[in-house]
């Protein structure tokens, strides 16, 4: 639903305040009000951190059906978006992944990304 007017369907995000709305008088008549931007996590320089594994953290892992799940059309276009694919990078590449997806996890297309995770894995649960 428009988020302006709340008639229509909204078709369009603005860009500076991703506010939902439907038109062009819609989107003039928007008080744009950017959200405040997050600091940044700053990337290591260090090589990336190799995988280890403890015995709990093996049933975090996809198994080869799930991967394979991920391969759809949704995924591929959501993973399109250059800059989700930064924030992903930035995530695998802190010092602290938890930490720094929990400073992203509110910015609109990280939270998108989130929900069609969970769409291809409806029964799954976190943790």
């Amino acid at each position: 639903m428009c988020e302006v007017c709340s008639k229509d369907e909204w078709k369009y995000k603005c860009p500076k305040c991703v506010i939902k709305y439907c038109s062009i008088d819609c989107y003039k008549s928007h008080d744009c009000n950017p959200p405040a931007p997050k600091p940044r996590i700053q990337p290591s320089k260090r090589a990336p951190r190799p995988l280890q594994l403890d015995s709990d953290d093996e049933t975090d892992l996809l198994t080869s059906d799930q991967l394979q799940s991920l391969n759809c059309k949704a995924m591929k276009q959501i993973l399109g978006n250059p800059h989700l694919r930064n924030i992903l990078k930035e995530i695998d590449s802190a010092r602290e992944p938890e930490l720094a997806l929990e400073q992203h996890c509110d910015e609109p297309i990280v939270s998108e990304f989130i929900n069609a995770c969970f769409e291809i894995f409806p029964n799954e649960t976190p943790g």
